[in-house]
């Protein structure tokens, strides 16, 4: 027995190990993706801004006024749980991509962790345990959202620890207070771990209904209330102040907003229709299969199927719950915690058959597993050449800035600036500055400028602005500064709806004067992603 727990410890061990690595490795120099930027530039400076006229926030619509103390409890668009553990990492180790990221990847390896313990106490048995996080660990799924700078991994680990705790909450009342707390951090992360209460509900209608008449259960709901409750102040003032409540609620309410409502979210981006394209993506075929076998199982076999009810109910609920919200990858993955499930499942039934014939099987399955995430991960990641750019502007201002500061129109804004102009140091000699191509997505223009701007006291401009000053004879104010101006090309990300002239305006200008890129960035295609100019205004 005890040379059997040993070699569990050891298997675990290493299951972690190698979910550590693959989360980790190479996680700061990975591509900038989908709205990866949108939430760490937030996080940064807990600015509830976007730099946009479409998707705009009480910062700016409260322009000429106070801002209330409610409007730093949440955000316009998404609880605050995830910002605040962003911005504790930056505060510890700057504003880089690998801070924005480094959240989601030690959750990532904690949820692997935890998947262990829920699995060992479904099963009562170590090895499925060791199963469902061997099938965790390596899965592009939740691989991928490890290394992201969004929610999802952080919601994973929380919905996870929600539910071990409700194992134990069955068990005995004194774990209500753990049970109520996480439940609390779950919806502080993401509206959607809302799919926790049906699941809930249902299990306990069917198969513990001595639970519900009990106060415990009641008194838990109310401390998950209170540590929403930021969220709750938010939206009763958002109501009273501008008659709507947050993006989300107002979306799922219909309510009339200043955003154009309809436009956003994953449901119109990734409707419920394109599920099977989407699944996919981020689970192999073989994953699919084995999760589907173990599902076949557990209907099957009756002490199986009572085991796991709890996993069958919220893969129910999960599905439910994309045709509402839209099938986008990173919804989808959410299929991570009932597929390792079904999958553990499905190897502790083989391995109590055939030891050996499954062995085999499982590290083949490891094996193609791992092919597909590194294929992806680490063989041929998305490369639009935003990190590399960021790269070169970060050599350019050595952690700093010069001594020339910038200001905003709007007061909010501009105390963000001075106030960190104040903490920047001062490295350049001259004064320096950056003009972008007004086409760039709006992800890598929060990252690559705008956070550069506020929190980094950069002087920095559109190329439309620049043209406007040219016109308007007011270029004299650039007078000695060195600019960089950074122009995107065919193959860089950029918004299609900002479709403009301007950047290639400038560049005609300068080539007419003999300048030529001071770098040039490629993706990795080695297709021109951007052109980057130095010059300065005579």
């Amino acid at each position: 027995m005890a040379a059997q727990k040993n070699t569990n410890r050891i298997g675990l061990g290493l299951i972690l190990a190698a979910a550590f690595l693959l989360r980790l490795v190479g996680l700061g120099s990975s591509e900038l993706l989908f709205d990866e930027a949108l939430y760490s530039f937030r996080s940064i400076g807990w600015l509830d801004y976007l730099e946009s006229s479409v998707q705009t926030t009480p910062i700016q619509w409260l322009a000429d006024s106070n801002l209330p103390g409610w409007q730093k409890l949440s955000f316009h668009d998404h609880p605050p749980l995830f910002f605040l553990i962003q911005r504790m990492f930056f505060g510890v180790s700057g504003d880089s991509l690998l801070a924005s990221r480094l959240p989601s990847a030690i959750f990532g390896v904690a949820f692997v962790y935890l998947i262990y313990l829920v699995a060992r106490k479904l099963f009562a048995s170590d090895a499925p345990g060791l199963f469902a996080a061997l099938t965790a660990a390596v899965s592009l799924a939740h691989v991928s959202v490890s290394r992201l700078a969004m929610m999802e991994s952080v919601l994973f680990f929380f919905v996870l620890l929600n539910i071990h705790c409700f194992l134990k909450l069955l068990d005995g009342q004194k774990h209500w207070l753990m049970f109520g707390l996480t439940l609390g951090l779950a919806f502080l992360t993401k509206y959607i771990a809302i799919l926790l209460i049906p699941t809930y509900l249902v299990f306990l209608m069917v198969h513990r209904r001595d639970v519900l008449k009990n106060s415990k259960l009641y008194l838990a709901l109310i401390v998950s209330v209170l540590i929403f409750s930021p969220v709750i102040i938010y939206n009763i003032y958002s109501y009273k102040t501008f008659g709507h409540f947050d993006l989300q609620f107002a979306y799922l309410l219909n309510q009339k907003t200043p955003w154009p409502v309809d436009g956003f979210g994953g449901k119109t981006q990734d409707p419920f229709s394109k599920i099977g394209e989407n699944l996919t993506s981020v689970f192999s075929w073989p994953f699919l299969a084995i999760s589907l076998a173990g599902l076949i199982l557990i209907f099957w076999k009756k002490e199986l199927r009572k085991r796991l009810s709890l996993i069958l109910i919220s893969f129910l609920f999960i599905t439910l719950l994309l045709t509402r919200t839209g099938s986008a990858i990173r919804f989808v993955s959410l299929y991570v915690m009932p597929f390792s499930f079904l999958a553990a499942a499905i190897f502790l039934f083989l391995w109590d058959k055939k030891p050996k014939v499954t062995g085999a099987i499982l590290a083949i399955f490891v094996v193609h597993e791992l092919f597909f995430t590194a294929k992806t991960v680490f063989l041929n990641p998305p490369d639009y050449g935003v990190a590399k750019l960021d790269k070169y502007l970060d050599s350019v201002f050595e952690s700093g800035r010069s001594a020339a500061i910038p200001s905003h129109p709007n007061p909010h804004l501009d105390k963000v600036i001075q106030g960190y102009a104040a903490k920047t140091p001062v490295r350049l000699a001259q004064p320096t500055g950056i003009i972008y191509d007004d086409d760039i997505a709006t992800g890598p223009m929060l990252w690559l400028f705008s956070r550069r701007q506020y929190y980094h006291a950069i002087p920095i401009m559109k190329s439309s602005q620049f043209q406007e000053m040219t016109e308007n004879k007011t270029i004299g104010q650039l007078k000695n500064f060195d600019l960089y101006f950074v122009k995107t090309e065919t193959a860089s990300p950029v918004n299609p709806i900002r479709a403009t002239d301007y950047a290639e305006q400038i560049e005609e200008l300068l080539t007419a004067d003999g300048q030529k890129p001071v770098e040039i960035i490629k993706n990795g295609s080695a297709e021109t992603a951007f052109k980057v100019y130095k010059f300065s205004v005579q």
